[in-house]
Protein backbone atom coordinates (compact mmCIF):
# COMPACT_ATOMS: atom_id res chain seq x y z
CA UNK A 1 0.00 0.00 0.00
CA UNK A 2 3.03 2.61 1.03
CA UNK A 3 4.42 1.79 -2.56
CA UNK A 4 1.72 2.14 -4.31
CA UNK A 5 1.19 5.71 -2.96
CA UNK A 6 4.80 6.41 -3.33
CA UNK A 7 4.70 5.43 -7.12
CA UNK A 8 1.24 7.83 -7.25
CA UNK A 9 3.13 10.43 -5.78
CA UNK A 10 6.24 10.69 -8.00
CA UNK A 11 3.88 10.37 -11.29
CA UNK A 12 1.49 13.26 -10.12
CA UNK A 13 5.35 14.92 -9.50
CA UNK A 14 6.80 14.09 -13.07
CA UNK A 15 3.31 15.16 -14.50
CA UNK A 16 3.42 18.29 -12.64
CA UNK A 17 7.29 18.96 -13.71
CA UNK A 18 6.13 18.47 -17.31
CA UNK A 19 3.49 20.42 -17.04
CA UNK A 20 5.30 23.46 -15.80
CA UNK A 21 8.54 22.66 -18.52
CA UNK A 22 5.84 22.83 -21.36
CA UNK A 23 4.07 26.04 -20.46
CA UNK A 24 6.24 28.24 -19.98
CA UNK A 25 7.23 30.54 -22.64
CA UNK A 26 10.74 29.34 -23.72
CA UNK A 27 10.80 29.81 -27.43
CA UNK A 28 11.61 33.60 -28.04
CA UNK A 29 13.78 36.14 -29.68
CA UNK A 30 16.69 37.74 -27.38
CA UNK A 31 18.86 41.04 -27.53
CA UNK A 32 22.16 39.66 -27.16
CA UNK A 33 25.09 42.06 -28.37
CA UNK A 34 23.23 44.10 -30.23
CA UNK A 35 21.42 41.50 -32.48
CA UNK A 36 18.46 39.43 -32.32
CA UNK A 37 19.14 35.69 -31.38
CA UNK A 38 17.06 32.72 -31.65
CA UNK A 39 16.01 31.14 -28.35
CA UNK A 40 14.42 27.70 -29.46
CA UNK A 41 11.63 27.91 -31.94
CA UNK A 42 9.79 31.22 -31.79
CA UNK A 43 6.56 31.19 -33.67
CA UNK A 44 7.21 35.15 -34.01
CA UNK A 45 9.27 36.26 -37.05
CA UNK A 46 12.32 37.78 -35.87
CA UNK A 47 11.55 42.06 -34.64
CA UNK A 48 12.58 44.56 -37.19
CA UNK A 49 13.16 46.96 -33.90
CA UNK A 50 17.05 47.70 -33.24
CA UNK A 51 17.79 45.37 -29.97
CA UNK A 52 16.72 47.80 -26.80
CA UNK A 53 21.01 46.96 -25.51
CA UNK A 54 23.20 49.11 -25.80
CA UNK A 55 26.62 47.44 -27.48
CA UNK A 56 30.25 48.34 -26.54
CA UNK A 57 32.29 48.56 -30.07
CA UNK A 58 35.72 48.00 -30.64
CA UNK A 59 36.71 51.20 -29.09
CA UNK A 60 35.19 50.77 -26.10
CA UNK A 61 32.49 53.27 -27.68
CA UNK A 62 29.01 52.16 -26.76
CA UNK A 63 26.89 51.92 -29.73
CA UNK A 64 22.98 53.88 -28.86
CA UNK A 65 19.59 52.63 -29.89
CA UNK A 66 17.88 54.92 -32.83
CA UNK A 67 15.21 56.48 -30.79
CA UNK A 68 14.04 59.90 -30.67
CA UNK A 69 12.42 61.57 -28.02
CA UNK A 70 9.63 64.33 -28.40
CA UNK A 71 10.34 67.43 -26.46
CA UNK A 72 7.17 69.83 -25.30
CA UNK A 73 8.75 72.29 -28.25
CA UNK A 74 8.03 69.67 -30.86
CA UNK A 75 12.14 69.49 -31.52
CA UNK A 76 13.37 65.85 -30.87
CA UNK A 77 16.92 64.49 -29.20
CA UNK A 78 18.42 60.90 -29.54
CA UNK A 79 20.10 58.88 -26.81
CA UNK A 80 24.11 59.33 -26.24
CA UNK A 81 26.53 59.23 -23.46
CA UNK A 82 27.92 55.96 -21.98
CA UNK A 83 24.54 55.13 -20.59
CA UNK A 84 22.83 55.76 -23.84
CA UNK A 85 20.32 58.42 -21.93
CA UNK A 86 18.17 61.09 -23.85
CA UNK A 87 20.25 64.27 -24.31
CA UNK A 88 18.05 66.80 -22.44
CA UNK A 89 15.09 69.01 -24.50
CA UNK A 90 16.41 72.60 -25.24
CA UNK A 91 14.87 75.33 -23.00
Amino acid sequence: MVKKIIFITLIILVLVIVIIRFSLPEDNWICQNGAWIKHGNPRQNQPTTICPNSTPTENNQVACTMEAKLCPDGSSVGRSGPKCEFAPCPE
